[in-house]
């Protein structure tokens, strides 16, 4: 990816949000030129499906897998995944790496060879100080793994948008219905024939 070049980006989001939460960067891409496709995972946004309908992450990334095998052969795409959407444009990586230019972790999990989703939670769970008042559901019992999750609004305001402006809060909880189902099947992705060059990382930072 080369300086004023005009690139097709593709913006996947993050566990429990949709395209929509993309919209100022969209503009300020769209505004310099470049081309911006944005997506819904399953049974997020606007995408039709349930989350109930969802039980595996290959359920849940079915869109962006569409997308990019409809894309043309000789396209390329600079991939940007965002928190769990690292998870996302990772199996991409792996299935599509002609088609992508370079792919871009914002702040993401990013998984490799001996580093699989299941322990890329159990990491994220130990850094975590307290879940205040999100929601764990077990549809599959007690003793197994949450099905899925809902962020209550104590948590929204203080881990997820605490510099946000409160419209931008007030927004997500209008748009906001159901969480993403959380996998519990374990899945690893190799990326052996993957070049680092391929993988930026932006950190932020409180």
């Amino acid at each position: 990816m080369e300086k004023g070049n005009k690139n097709h980006f593709v913006l996947v989001h993050g566990a429990c949000h949709g395209a929509w939460c993309w919209y100022k960067v969209v503009t300020i891409l769209r505004s310099e030129g470049h081309k911006v496709s944005v997506l819904d995972m399953a049974a997020s946004g606007i995408n039709p499906k349930h989350v109930e309908d969802l039980n595996s992450m290959a359920d849940y990334n079915e869109p962006l897998m569409e997308f990019m095998n409809s894309l043309p052969q000789q396209e390329r795409v600079v991939l940007v995944g965002h928190s769990m959407g690292g998870i996302n444009i990772s199996l991409a990586m792996e299935k599509f790496p002609h088609k992508i230019v370079v792919a871009v972790f914002v702040t993401a999990f990013m998984p490799g060879p001996d580093l699989n989703f299941v322990a890329l939670s159990q990491q994220y769970n130990q850094q975590v100080e307290s879940h205040m008042d999100t929601e764990f559901v077990y549809n599959n019992g007690l003793e197994k793994c949450p099905t899925s999750l809902v962020f209550g609004p104590k948590v929204l305001a203080t881990n997820f948008y605490q510099l946000s402006p409160p419209e931008v809060l007030y927004a997500w909880l209008i748009f906001f219905l159901l969480c993403l189902q959380q996998v519990t099947t374990r899945l690893s992705v190799s990326l052996l024939e993957l070049s680092d060059s391929m993988r930026l990382t932006i950190h932020t930072h409180r």
